[in-house]
């Protein structure tokens, strides 16, 4: 029998390994909620199509707050950018849709970005809860959309809130989890034939996802 080389056995190995995980990384992307991506982002579907995964966005990135999508949450989805607020938020300073090559993000107003929308969980927040004196996410939202009910509780505007996530990033409870977090509930999205930045259609909603 003839032996076989190192580059027909890596080749081997590595067919072999897709074939037991691929099925189960693309039903993990199926089933995970959505993304926060940046700002001016198209639509998720031309997005995963469009991106280059050059890695140019998360080199000028400022606040280094956009990280590439892991395996786990879909194979079409990898390596493409999003945001993890808890590690760093977005100061919409517009760099990542400056130099994106292939215009998966695009450049638009900053006054009109909308990634997504914060919300406070009572239990976990220290003030809702342990009556602390916390105004974290308050004195963080660069946008005002953090005010205080007649308790002298935070209390998010969604209207307001743009999705950036600073508030989430500086929450001080400890954990992975902030009392606050942002999903890309009421996002916008750049829809490539209407050439316009505008908030994700219901029709454009399918499994959890944007597309």
């Amino acid at each position: 029998m003839e032996p076989i080389n190192r580059r027909k056995f890596i080749k081997s190995l590595f067919c072999t390994v897709l074939g037991v995980f691929l099925p189960d990384l693309w039903a993990a992307g199926q089933k995970t909620a959505g993304l926060i991506r940046p700002p001016g982002a198209v639509v998720e579907e031309s997005f995963n199509d469009l991106c280059w995964r050059c890695g140019l966005c998360f080199k000028v990135c400022p606040a280094k707050c956009l990280k590439p999508v892991p395996p786990g949450k879909g194979l079409t989805r990898w390596q493409t950018p999003h945001l993890i607020p808890r590690q760093a938020g977005c100061l919409r300073c517009g760099s990542c849709g400056r130099v994106c090559p292939s215009g998966a993000i695009r450049l638009v107003e900053m006054e009109s970005v909308k990634m997504g929308t914060a919300s406070i969980e009572p239990a976990r927040c220290l003030v809702w809860t342990h009556q602390k004196e916390c105004l974290v996410c308050l004195e963080y939202c660069p946008v005002g959309a953090i005010i205080l009910d007649g308790k002298g509780r935070p209390v998010v505007e969604p209207s307001v809130c743009v999705g950036c996530g600073l508030c989430e990033q500086h929450c001080p409870v400890l954990g992975a989890k902030a009392a606050i977090t942002v999903t890309p509930a009421g996002e916008k999205r750049y829809y490539l034939k209407e050439r316009r930045y505008q908030a994700v259609l219901p029709s454009n909603r399918k499994g959890g996802w944007y597309v």
